[in-house]
C-alpha cells in the first residue's frame, strides 16, 4: 500500500496574476479537474478564511495562494464553466465557502456520494483511497496552520495529495456504479450539487437547537447574548472565540456559578482580558441582557409545545411512528442496496425530521422520493401526509 503524500505529483505553486492566467489556460484544455480547498475555520483566527485552492489534472496539481493572488475572478469563472467537470470529495464546506465568495461551481462530481450509493461503510477520502487504490492518505498536516506563510513542503505535498488521486478514484467508482446499474442515481445526485445554494446569513444564534429547546425564552436570550458578546470580542481580536473565553465559563456566568468579577481570572480567558476592568465589562453586558429580556417580556418558564408537529416527541412516540410509516421502507431499501446505502437513501435522522414535519419527502432528490413512495405503495403505507 503506497503513501499518497510520497507520490511525485507535479506541483505548480501559483502566487501572482500572470501565473494564475497561465494556470487557468492550461486547465481549460481538460474536460475535468479535481478540486479541493484548505481553509481555517475558527482554529487559528476568527471566522472562515480561504487559505489555498488546489486543482489537479492527471498531469499534475496547481496550488493557488489567495493571499498572494488578490483577484480570483478568472479561477471562479472556470469553476462556474458547465463544460468542465469539477471532481470533489465531500465538498459541503468547500462549496459553502465558495458560495460566500460569490462563486457557485457548476458540473460538480462528488466521489463520496458514489461511495455511499455503492454501500461502502467508510466513505471518507482516506478510506476510499485505501479501499479502491491501495493508497494511504497521510492526514498529518490537515490541522496545520494554513494561514502561515511560507508554506512548508509537507503542507504542499499534503495539499497536492488531497486532489491528486481523485481522477483515478472517480474512474474506479463510476465503473463499479455502472456495473451495478446505479448511474442514473449518481447523475441525479451530481446535478443537485450545482443547484444547491448555500446562503450566508448573519449569525444571531449561537446555541445548539437541542440546548435552546431546554431553556426558557428569557434564559435562552441571556445565554445566547453571552455567546454573542464573546463573538464580538473574538472578531475584534481576530482570534477564534474559544481562545477568548471557554463555553464552560459562559455557562458558569449564566448560571451564577462564576461571578463577573471572577471571570477575568478563570482558566482560558485571553491574556488581554485578565484584569478587573474586563470583569466590569462582563457585568455590564450580563445586566444589559437580563434587562433586555425583561423589557421584551420574555417568559422564564419553558414554552409548551403544541400538538401540531412542533411539540417535543418522546422517544417511544417517534419509534412507534417510524415503525408504522418508514421502517418497512428502510428494510426494503436495505435488501435492495445494502445497509449503508439504505442509510444514505433514507436515514433515521431524515425520518425524524419527516415525522416532526421539519422536512418533506419533496425535499429529497427525486429518485429518493420515487423509491420511497414506490416501496411504500407496494406495502400499502400511506405517506401522503409527508409530501
Amino acid at each position: 500500500m503506497s503513501d499518497t503524500n510520497s507520490l511525485q505529483f507535479a506541483i505548480n505553486y501559483v502566487a501572482d496574476a500572470v501565473s494564475l492566467a497561465a494556470c487557468v489556460g492550461r486547465l481549460r484544455q481538460h474536460p475535468a479537474m479535481a478540486l479541493d480547498l484548505e481553509f481555517d475555520s475558527h482554529r487559528h483566527a476568527y471566522g472562515v478564511t480561504l487559505c489555498l485552492i488546489q486543482v489537479a489534472t492527471p498531469e499534475g496539481c496547481s496550488i493557488i495562494d489567495p493571499f498572494s493572488v488578490n483577484d480570483l475572478k478568472l479561477l471562479f469563472e472556470l469553476f462556474q464553466d458547465e463544460d468542465i467537470q469539477k471532481i470533489v470529495h465531500s465538498p459541503g464546506e468547500d462549496l459553502r465557502l465558495l458560495h460566500s465568495l460569490g462563486c457557485v461551481p457548476q458540473n460538480v462530481f462528488d466521489t463520496e456520494v458514489v461511495a455511499k450509493l455503492l454501500n461502502y461503510e467508510q466513505s471518507s477520502l482516506s478510506a476510499m483511497l485505501g479501499a479502491k487504490l491501495g493508497s494511504v492518505l497521510n492526514k498529518g498536516q490537515q490541522c496545520s496552520n494554513w494561514l502561515k506563510r511560507p508554506l512548508t513542503q509537507e503542507q504542499m505535498n499534503y495539499a497536492a495529495a488531497d486532489v491528486g488521486s481523485l481522477h483515478r478514484l472517480k474512474e474506479v467508482l463510476v465503473a463499479e456504479a455502472e456495473a451495478k446499474g446505479l448511474m442514473a442515481f449518481v447523475d441525479e445526485e451530481q446535478a443537485a450539487l450545482s443547484t444547491t445554494i448555500y446562503r450566508s446569513e448573519p449569525k444571531d444564534s449561537f446555541l445548539k437547537p437541542s440546548e435552546a429547546a431546554k431553556l426558557s425564552p428569557y434564559d435562552g436570550h441571556v445565554l445566547n447574548g453571552l455567546f454573542a458578546f464573546r463573538d464580538e470580542l473574538a472578531r475584534a481580536l481576530n482570534r477564534p472565540a474559544f481562545q477568548v473565553m471557554s463555553e464552560n465559563l459562559l455557562r458558569d456566568l449564566f448560571s451564577g456559578a462564576v461571578s463577573p468579577a471572577e471571570a477575568p481570572f478563570q482558566p482560558g480567558v485571553y491574556g488581554r482580558y485578565r484584569h478587573a476592568g474586563f470583569g466590569r465589562q462582563v457585568a455590564e453586558r450580563l445586566q444589559a441582557l437580563q434587562e433586555e429580556a425583561a423589557r421584551l417580556g420574555l417568559s422564564r418558564k419553558m414554552a409548551l409545545r403544541e400538538k401540531n408537529g412542533t411539540r417535543q416527541w418522546t422517544r417511544q412516540e417517534l419509534q412507534e411512528a417510524q415503525e408504522q410509516f418508514f421502517s418497512p421502507v428502510q428494510q426494503v431499501l436495505e435488501q435492495r442496496f445494502g445497509t449503508h446505502a439504505a442509510r444514505y437513501l433514507l436515514s433515521n435522522s431524515m425520518v425524524a425530521k419527516l415525522l416532526r414535519h421539519q422536512a418533506r419527502l419533496a425535499d429529497l432528490t427525486p429518485y429518493k422520493q420515487a423509491l420511497i413512495l414506490e416501496i411504500a405503495g407496494q406495502q400499502s403505507i400511506d405517506l401522503s401526509g409527508f409530501l
